[in-house]
């Protein structure tokens, strides 16, 4: 007996298995720019649930950024704020500026100052990185410095000393970046106290 297979069904059994093993679609993302900040949504589809990574940043090409992102997924406001996180890469064989255990400043128009602990790591690549936040109860009031103020200096901080500038950072259009990176992501741009 000959059985005969046609082309079409071979392209629908190479589709039908080849979607089999498909983990993931794979990530969009969209970008906007306010002022010296600027936004980036990444859209990550699976099989299971459609998730959304919100970031808003200044810096970075090269330099030490500024970032806040929020995941929808997560609980987010008024329980839990974005740290706005100070990133810093060197490369490899050089150190960053800030090092591990350091403490670090974010000072805002030389009115108000908020502090955290960086944390500094080598990659699997042997690339340094650091990265700085304040402590989590401050966040709400440094957002609202950051919607309030007009730049904000980074800077470490010395026991006898003025410390080291991380980098200055300017927060015109910060105010339309953290509503646009929030309500991208589904969550309330309103800063009120976490419950």
């Amino acid at each position: 007996m000959h059985t005969h297979i046609s082309g079409a069904h071979i392209h629908r059994s190479c589709l039908a298995l080849a979607l089999t093993f498909l983990p993931a679609l794979p990530a969009t993302a969209q970008y906007w720019e306010f002022g010296d900040w600027r936004v980036f949504v990444e859209v990550q589809e699976t099989t299971e649930h459609t998730s959304r990574t919100c970031t808003a940043l200044t810096g970075g090409d090269g330099e030490p950024s500024l970032r806040l992102s929020v995941y929808d997924l997560d609980a987010g406001p008024p329980s839990d704020y974005p740290a706005p996180t100070l990133y810093e890469s060197a490369i490899r064989g050089h150190s960053t500026l800030v090092q591990n255990g350091q403490a670090v400043g974010f000072v805002f128009d030389q009115q108000a100052a908020f502090y955290g602990i960086a944390n500094g790591y080598l990659d699997a690549d042997g690339f340094a990185h650091a990265e700085a936040a304040p402590r989590w109860q401050d966040t709400p009031n440094m957002l609202r410095w950051m919607k309030a103020g007009q730049t904000i200096d980074i800077r470490t901080v010395q026991p006898y000393g003025p410390g080291q500038a991380i980098m200055q950072a300017s927060l015109r259009g910060f105010t339309a970046a953290y509503g646009k990176m929030m309500d991208e992501c589904g969550f309330q741009i309103e800063i009120t106290d976490p419950s």
